[in-house]
């Protein structure tokens, strides 16, 4: 019988590795990362399509993701008659709500490279009757296509790990702050994850698989700096745990297992392994067979105000 244990991803996980015979090498010699760029490009190609945002929609009204939005919130502290930017703002749960902070002489333009997603913003926009403060723009995260100094804040969330050229992004954001405006960042690190499983080996291979599908998996680490680079002060930064400790199907890390095992496959991982992967996290339904969790990690930058 294996024993059910849980793994821990840390960077010791990041060097390369020999996986299953059929999985893909993690090597990071020239000709892996220039692969590993492919993947990503033509994963990213059909990733936020119609169904996504349909799975999405599920996915952000977990509670859990509910609390970091509302925290998320909090530490931006929208004021009324502000213009905001939310980048990547897939269904646009976030640009709705604060909609309602900036009030009527406000205004959020929610941004995203998937015709898809702003379907979905739209729909949301008219449903929650705030069709007069928030805007759907297509626009590429790393490519804003604003004037300079154009808005009070801009928020990015679990977007820049999907962005290749992260400094340039970051630059972009900065450039359309007014002096003083602030940028909230919330993005994961994904050696943080502990997932309690059967076969942690295995899990290892899904897991390392499925970061292929990201640009900066690891991204939260280097934040402070980036920014600095980028022209920010940091002012603010923790992190948001995200935490199951039972088998909910209304959960973050239940309505994951899906994308996760569906990535692993897109990735090169034998189909057999990554769903016998999500056989056994589905077959936790019993108290105390099922635990979940990962760190979000929360930033808020500034923009400095010229000296007079």
């Amino acid at each position: 019988m294996s024993i059910s244990r849980y793994i821990v991803f840390s960077n010791a996980h990041r060097a390369q590795i020999t996986l299953a015979s059929g999985a893909p090498s993690l090597a990071r010699g020239p000709e892996a990362v220039n692969s590993r760029r492919a993947r990503l490009a033509a994963a990213m190609a059909g990733k936020f399509d119609a169904a996504s945002a349909a799975r999405l929609e599920k996915i952000y009204a977990a509670p859990e993701i509910a609390e970091q939005r509302a925290r998320t919130r909090a530490v931006l502290a929208a004021r009324p008659g502000e213009r905001g930017l939310d980048i990547g703002c897939g269904p646009g749960f976030l640009a709705c709500e604060l909609a309602g902070e900036v009030g009527p002489s406000g205004r959020i333009i929610a941004t995203d490279s998937s015709p898809d997603m702003l379907a979905a913003v739209r729909e949301r926009v008219r449903r929650e009757g705030v069709g007069g403060r928030v805007e759907p723009v297509l626009s590429d995260a790393a490519a804003l296509a604003f004037r300079d100094a154009s808005f009070d804040f801009a928020v990015a969330v679990q977007v820049y790990l999907y962005v290749p050229d992260v400094e340039g992004a970051l630059a972009g954001a900065a450039r359309v702050l007014r002096p003083a405006g602030r940028l909230v960042i919330v993005d994961t690190d994904w050696g943080s994850c502990v997932w309690l499983t059967s076969d942690p080996a295995r899990h290892q291979r899904v897991i390392e698989a499925r970061m292929g599908d990201f640009a900066q998996p690891h991204l939260p680490p280097r934040l402070p700096g980036l920014l600095r680079k980028a022209g920010l002060h940091v002012s603010h930064a923790e992190a948001i745990p995200v935490l199951n400790v039972r088998y909910d199907p209304d959960s973050f890390s239940v309505g994951i297992i899906g994308p996760t095992k569906e990535s692993a496959i897109r990735q090169g991982l034998p189909q057999a392994e990554a769903e016998a992967w999500a056989a056994d996290l589905k077959a936790r339904t019993g108290d105390g067979d099922y635990f979940f969790s990962v760190n979000r990690f929360l930033f808020v930058a500034r923009k400095p105000t010229p000296s007079p």
